[in-house]
């Protein structure tokens, strides 16, 4: 999101991560959550001081998602058990399930990090660590 941000502190810093991916640099994936997620945020004027046209959020989710550097994957066929069942176990509510969907099928394709700015909503998830590159940049090697 805020590579296409114009105005986000951030989007040099996002720049380079997407960079990094493209070129190998990086070892990096998305879930079609993930593209939905991003066109929600990008095309929102409460979440984004410039919103893209929608056109272009288009484009854009289209080129991540056909980009053949990175990875897509996608939930197992017993995501959606996982998923309710880490849900009662950890006591998700409402959207936090999003969050949870992501994790299970960060775990079921064997990804063991993620980038979130939202490091704290992966804190139930011992499998899975949660790295904010905005914070940490270290951490991206």
């Amino acid at each position: 999101m805020h590579a296409h941000n114009k105005s986000s502190p951030y989007q040099k810093c996002a720049w380079e991560v997407i960079e990094d991916a493209i070129k190998g640099r990086l070892e990096a994936c998305l879930t079609a959550q993930i593209i939905y997620e991003f066109f929600a945020v990008i095309t929102n004027p409460k979440r984004v001081e410039s919103p893209l046209k929608l056109d272009q959020a288009v484009e854009v989710s289209i080129d991540f998602w056909e980009c053949c550097e990175i990875e897509k994957i996608h939930p197992s066929s017993n995501a959606v058990l996982s998923v309710l069942r880490i849900a009662k176990e950890v006591n998700l509510s409402r959207s936090q399930i999003f969050d949870c969907v992501i994790a299970v099928t960060a775990k079921d394709n064997k990804v063991e990090c993620i980038y979130t700015e939202n490091v704290d909503d992966f804190k139930n998830y011992s499998f899975l660590r949660a790295v904010n590159p905005f914070e940490d940049l270290g951490a991206r090697s």
